[in-house]
C-alpha cells in the first residue's frame, strides 16, 4: 500500500492534508474565551499597563500562550489557569467576579494563590463548571462564606482555602462534600462549629486535611465511634480545640493510618505520655508542640522523621546517647521549652543531614558538641537559656551555611569565636548573658548580619570597625561590658538605619529600650531598630554622624565616660523613642531642638556637666526630674532649681566670680550714675577747661594738631 492507496473511494493522501489543515485552523485559544481572560486580567487592575499588555502583546491574541494560561492540546479550549502571586506587591486588593470563569466551560484547574483577594463576587458561579477537579484560592484575605456547592461539586478533588478570612460553620460544608475529594485544607481561617471527624469516615480518597489555626472551631475525633475509610498522609489539626470533650488525648484513628507522612497537633493542649507510636507511625514531619505532654525521649526504637518538633511540653530526664540511630534521617530538631537534663549527646553531632537545632529553655549541661559544630550544615543553632558550660564553639568551628546563632544566658567561658568569621551567611549573633572575654578585633565583615548582641559578658578593647560595613545592622547591643575607646563615627554607613532598606530577620529578638526588655517578633521585629553601647568604659564625644541615622528607634549611650556636647544633629532622628545618655561627663547645653523631636518618649541626661536651661517643650514636660538630675548647672522645669538671667549665657563659658562680682556691682543704678558724672567732670576739668583757660596751652594744642594733619596727608 503506497500513499495514493484510498479509504472509501477517498485517496489517503488527500485526507492527510485536510487533517493538516484543520490542526493548522484550530490553533490558538476560542474567542469566546480570550474575551472572558481579558476581561479576568483586568478586573486585576493591571489593565494593559503590565500583565495583559507584556503577554498579549509578545503572544498576540493566542491566549494559550499566555503566562499561567492551559490550553487542550486538541481542542484549545482553556483548562487551567495558574495566576500565582500576581498581585503580590499590589496594595490594591482584587474583588473578583467569579462568573468570568463559568465562560471557560473545559477549566478543570483554578489557582489563584497569593493575589491579594479581597472579596468574590458571584461566588456560585464557578459550581457550573462540570469539570472542574482542582480550586485553589489560598493565601489570600477573602472575607466570605464559602458557598454550599463548592464542597459537592461532582469532579472536585482539592479545595484549597488556607489562609484567608473565611468564615461560617464549617460542619455542613464537610458534612456535604464530594465523596471523590482527596485534598481539603480550610486552615488558618475564622471558621466555627463542632466538627466530629465521623462525617468524615467514607472519603475514601482522602489524602490531605488541613483545619489547623481555625480559633473558633472545636474538632472531636473520639465520639461518636467511627472508623476511617481513608488512609490519610498530611493531617494539619494545630489549634483547632482538638479533642476538648473527650480528655484532650491524640486521636486513636491515628495508629490505623499507616501512610502519615505529616501530622500536626500542636498547640492543642493535649495530655498524656509521650507518643514514641507516632515516631514510627509518621515518616516525614511530626509536630506535638505546645501541649501538656510528659515522659522521656525513647531509647530504643528507629524512626524515619526528618523533622520532629516537641517543643513546650513537659518532657524530662536526659536525651538518648544514640541518638544518631533512633532518627538517623533527621533535619530538623526542635526540643525547647522542656525539662530535659544532661549533656548534650555527642551523637547528635553524627547527623550529617541535620539543620535546624532548637534545644533552648531546658536544663542541659556540659559542652557543645564538637561535631555538631565541625563542617555543619547547621543553619539555625539555638541553645539558649540553659547551663551550658565551657567555649561556645570549638576552636576551629566551621559552620558555612549558618544564618542564626543564639547562645545567650548559659556559662560559657572563653573568647568570642572568632570562628564564626566563616559563618558568611550570618544574620543573627547572640551570646548575651555569658562570660566571654577578649575582644572581637578578628572579626569578619558579615554582610547579612541584621542583629548582633553580646551585652552582659566581659568583652574588652575598642568596638570593632568592621560593625561600619555590616549594612544589614539593625540591632547593635554590645552594652554591660569592657569596652573602651570611641564610638566609630563611621556607624551612619548602615544603610537599614539610614531606612535605605529592611533586615531580613524572623526569629524574635529580646532588646531592651525605653528601660524595658521587650520581645520583637512578626511586624514589631522588622519595625524596630536600636543600638545599645551601655556600661562600658567608652571615651570621646558622640559622633554627628550619628544623626544620620533615621530609622534609629533607641540609642542607649548611658554609663561612660563620654565627653563633649550633645550632638545637635540628633533632630535628624526622627524615628527616635529613647535616647539615653545618662552617667557620662557631658558639658554644655541640651540642644533645643531635641526637644522639638515629637516622637521621644523616654530621654535621660541625668549625671552629666551640663547647664543653662532645660528647653521646654510640650515633648519635654512629659519628662521627670530623674530624667535631669546630676547636672548641679542645670536649671529649669521639671527641676527645683529655677533660671536666673546668666544660666542661659548661650556661648558656653563658665564665668568666674570676679566677673560675676563686677557686672552685679555695675548692674545697681546710682553706682552707674555716679561713675558717669565723675568721668564727665574728669574730663572737662582734666582737657577742656586748661584750653579755656591757658592760651599759652591752646596754642600747643593747635599747633601739634596742625602737625599731625600735615604728616598723615
Amino acid at each position: 500500500m503506497n500513499i495514493f492507496s484510498t479509504y472509501n473511494g477517498m485517496p489517503l493522501l488527500f485526507i492527510v492534508m485536510i487533517t493538516c489543515c484543520n490542526i493548522g485552523f484550530n490553533h490558538g485559544c476560542m474567542d469566546e474565551e480570550r474575551t472572558a481572560l481579558q476581561e479576568i486580567t483586568e478586573s486585576m487592575g493591571y489593565g494593559h499597563d503590565s500583565y495583559e499588555y507584556s503577554y498579549r502583546s509578545r503572544f498576540f491574541d493566542d491566549c494559550c500562550r499566555w503566562e499561567g494560561v492551559q490550553c487542550s492540546p486538541t481542542s484549545s479550549q482553556v483548562i487551567g489557569i495558574y495566576f500565582y502571586f500576581i498581585k503580590k506587591d499590589s496594595e490594591e486588593q482584587w474583588f473578583l467576579d467569579m462568573s468570568l470563569f463559568s465562560k471557560l466551560k473545559q477549566l478543570q484547574a483554578l489557582h489563584l494563590v497569593g493575589n491579594n483577594i479581597g472579596g468574590l463576587d458571584n461566588p456560585e458561579a464557578i459550581c457550573e463548571l462540570p469539570n472542574l477537579q482542582w480550586l485553589d484560592l489560598s493565601i489570600n484575605s477573602i472575607e466570605e462564606e464559602v458557598p454550599p456547592c463548592w464542597g459537592n461539586m461532582p469532579s472536585l478533588r482539592t479545595l484549597d482555602l488556607s489562609k484567608n478570612e473565611f468564615r461560617g460553620n464549617l460542619t455542613s460544608i464537610l458534612a456535604n462534600i464530594s465523596k471523590n475529594i482527596e485534598v481539603i485544607d480550610f486552615s488558618h481561617n475564622l471558621f466555627e462549629g463542632f466538627v466530629p471527624f465521623s462525617i468524615l469516615a467514607n472519603l475514601s480518597n482522602l489524602k490531605h486535611l488541613g483545619l489547623s489555626y481555625n480559633y473558633h472551631l472545636e474538632v472531636e475525633t473520639e465520639d461518636p465511634i467511627w472508623h476511617p475509610s481513608f488512609q490519610v498522609q498530611h493531617l494539619l489539626l494545630a489549634d483547632c480545640n482538638l479533642n476538648h470533650q473527650s480528655g484532650q488525648g491524640i486521636p486513636r484513628f491515628l495508629s490505623t493510618q499507616y501512610n502519615l507522612q505529616t501530622l500536626d497537633l500542636s498547640s492543642n493542649s493535649l495530655v498524656g505520655n509521650f507518643p514514641t507510636w507516632l515516631l514510627q507511625n509518621v515518616s516525614s514531619v511530626l509536630s506535638l508542640r505546645s501541649n501538656c505532654f510528659v515522659g522521656q525521649f525513647p531509647e530504643h526504637l528507629q524512626s524515619r522523621l526528618s523533622t520532629l518538633d516537641i517543643s513546650d511540653n513537659r518532657f524530662d530526664g536526659h536525651l538518648p546517647l544514640r541518638f544518631d540511630l533512633i532518627l538517623p534521617q533527621l533535619f530538623e530538631f526542635n526540643a525547647s521549652s522542656n525539662q530535659f537534663s544532661g549533656n548534650i549527646p555527642l551523637s547528635v553531632g553524627e547527623l550529617k543531614h541535620l539543620e535546624k537545632v532548637d534545644l533552648s529553655n531546658n536544663r542541659l549541661s556540659g559542652p557543645v558538641p564538637v561535631g555538631l559544630t565541625q563542617n555543619s550544615p547547621l543553619w539555625y543553632l539555638n541553645l539558649s537559656n540553659n547551663s551550658l558550660e565551657g567555649e561556645p564553639l570549638a576552636v576551629n568551628c566551621n559552620m558555612p551555611k549558618l544564618h542564626w546563632l543564639l547562645l545567650h544566658n548559659n556559662h560559657f567561658v572563653g573568647e568570642f569565636p572568632a570562628c564564626l568569621s566563616n559563618s558568611l551567611s550570618l544574620r543573627l549573633i547572640d551570646v548575651r548573658d555569658n562570660d566571654l572575654l577578649g575582644t572581637i578585633s578578628s572579626l569578619s565583615v558579615l554582610m547579612q548580619l541584621g542583629a548582633f548582641l553580646v551585652s552582659g559578658n566581659q568583652i574588652s578593647g575598642h568596638l570593632p570597625k568592621e560593625l561600619c560595613e555590616m549594612q544589614m545592622l539593625q540591632y547593635l547591643d554590645f552594652s554591660n561590658n569592657r569596652f573602651s575607646g570611641n564610638i566609630p563615627p563611621c556607624l551612619h554607613k548602615s544603610l537599614v538605619w539610614k531606612n535605605k532598606t529592611q533586615a531580613n530577620l524572623w526569629v524574635p529578638i529580646d532588646f531592651t529600650t525605653k528601660g524595658i526588655s521587650r520581645s520583637y517578633q512578626g511586624i514589631p521585629l522588622t519595625l524596630m531598630t536600636g543600638i545599645d553601647f551601655s556600661v562600658n568604659t567608652l571615651v570621646g564625644e558622640i559622633p554627628q554622624a550619628i544623626g544620620e541615622l533615621s530609622k534609629l528607634h533607641s540609642l542607649n549611650l548611658s554609663n561612660n565616660h563620654l565627653t563633649g556636647h550633645i550632638p545637635t544633629s540628633f533632630k535628624e532622628l526622627n524615628n527616635l523613642e529613647s535616647l539615653d545618655l545618662s552617667h557620662n561627663n557631658l558639658t554644655g547645653h541640651i540642644p533645643p531642638e531635641i526637644s522639638q523631636m515629637s516622637t521621644l518618649s523616654k530621654f535621660s541626661v541625668a549625671f552629666n556637666n551640663l547647664r543653662g536651661s532645660i528647653p521646654s517643650s510640650t515633648q519635654f514636660s512629659t519628662f521627670s526630674e530623674s530624667d535631669f538630675e546630676g547636672n548641679p548647672e542645670l536649671c529649669g522645669e521639671p527641676l527645683q532649681r529655677r533660671c536666673s538671667g546668666n544660666d542661659d549665657d548661650d556661648d558656653g563659658r563658665k564665668e568666674n566670680p570676679s566677673e560675676k562680682a563686677e557686672e552685679s556691682v555695675f548692674d545697681k543704678p546710682l553706682i552707674f550714675f555716679s561713675f558717669v558724672l565723675i568721668s564727665y567732670s574728669l574730663g572737662f576739668w582734666g582737657f577742656i577747661a586748661p584750653l579755656y583757660i591757658s592760651a599759652k596751652w591752646r596754642r600747643k594744642y593747635f599747633a601739634t594738631v596742625d602737625g599731625w594733619i600735615e604728616h598723615l596727608f
